[in-house]
């Protein structure tokens, strides 16, 4: 396989990411339970919703301009991270239980595995036998999340929203 074939067939994971789930909003939640000592505690992962038209549209306004912004290398990433879907992942971190699956969760996952079954990264006892490899599909994968303009996925996320 060809390389530079690679950026267009990430876009078109994450187009069928978008097309397959159906956009959410994360909102905060502090969310009471008994801990073993009988107390009170909070959990503050928080909860999702289906996200509205108008939600959406604000969010795409404040890409790049909100406090949070700093932390994402791109709009495209900022947008990823934080459309999310309604299923969530444990933690495992006390008083944040749930981490809220996002698209670039998705994205993520869909390009490891097609990485995996498509090259020879580990052998079968899960060792790395072509770290360089690996490295050089990641940093394709971080050059696409970082150059992709996020407008035709905007567009396309608009279309799933009822």
């Amino acid at each position: 396989m060809d390389f530079r074939d690679i950026p267009q067939l990430i876009a078109q994971m994450l187009m069928e990411v978008i097309q397959t789930h159906i956009p959410h909003q994360w909102i905060y939640n502090a969310e009471p339970f008994i801990n073993p000592n009988g107390k009170i505690s909070y959990d503050y992962s928080g909860e999702v919703r289906k996200m509205k038209k108008e939600e959406f549209a604000e969010l795409v306004r404040s890409l790049g301009r909100s406090k949070g912004s700093r932390f994402y290398c791109s709009p495209l990433d900022e947008l990823l991270n934080n459309v999310y879907i309604d299923q969530w992942v444990p933690t495992y971190m006390s008083n944040y239980g749930k981490h809220w699956v996002t698209y670039c969760d998705l994205l993520r996952e869909t390009f490891d595995q097609w990485k995996y079954s498509h090259f020879e990264i580990y052998d079968e006892d899960g060792n790395e036998v072509n770290e360089d490899l690996n490295l050089q599909l990641d940093e394709i994968f971080e050059d696409f999340l970082e150059n992709t303009s996020h407008e035709p996925f905007v567009r396309e996320i608009e279309k799933t929203i009822a």
